[in-house]
């Protein structure tokens, strides 16, 4: 037997943070929409029109961001394919590790190895060894076609990933940039805005004292 629907008065806190939202919303709305208000000052309209340019070019960043996040899929693909195959490399010492008094801790440092190409040659180097690795342990690495250490190559879902990344960050670099800018611009608003409240209240306080003194 399923459990009944919870009613909006059960999750008071819930439901008051929407209510509060949507009158947010809702005011935030009826303040800039262009309904032809005769209160509505000449910065108001300006504000208003400045809003929908910024949103305006928010939303014409999302094209140029994913055809940069495409680029960087497609820039990135050919690595898939560049010939790195997986071989086992031998360890010639043991892991590199400090000496303390109580007995021995690992260090990130890589060890000698050798290792068989793909081809059949003999390499050495050095690899990455796994903590307290004894001389004589394998370990898997990344060779390219000359038998070469590399390091592993990435997956298409990292590929797509990036991809992804880099897109969300070109919009929300342009995002920022066209708020900042915004916010600049009524900021210039609000000025004016202050500079009419005094003006307009100089004149009122002027032509309260010509009366009292008529």
């Amino acid at each position: 037997m399923s459990a009944p629907a919870r009613q909006p008065g059960e999750h008071p806190v819930i439901w008051c943070m929407m209510m509060h939202v949507t009158e947010s919303v809702m005011r935030w709305v009826r303040r800039h929409r262009p309904d032809g208000n005769p209160l509505r000052r000449r910065s108001d309209r300006l504000e208003s029109a400045a809003l929908l340019v910024t949103v305006v070019l928010v939303l014409l960043s999302v094209w140029p961001a994913a055809a940069a996040g495409r680029q960087s899929y497609e820039h990135a693909l050919p690595a898939l394919g560049d010939g790195r195959r997986e071989v086992v490399a031998t360890l010639l010492a043991d892991a590199p590790v400090t000496r303390l008094s109580f007995g021995e801790a690992p260090r990130s440092e890589p060890a000698p190895a050798h290792w068989t190409t793909p081809s059949g040659l003999e390499r050495t180097g050095r690899v990455m060894a796994p903590p307290l690795a004894r001389a004589g342990t394998e370990v898997r690495i990344w060779v390219d076609p000359g038998g070469l250490r590399v390091g592993a190559p990435p997956s298409p879902g990292d590929l797509r990933v990036t991809a992804v990344a880099t897109a969300l960050l070109l919009v929300l670099v342009a995002a920022v940039v066209a708020v900042l800018g915004f916010a600049g611009f009524r900021l210039l608003l609000d000025r004016g805005r202050y500079r009419e409240w005094e003006a307009a209240w100089s004149l009122a306080d002027a032509r309260w004292r010509r009366r009292r003194s008529s």
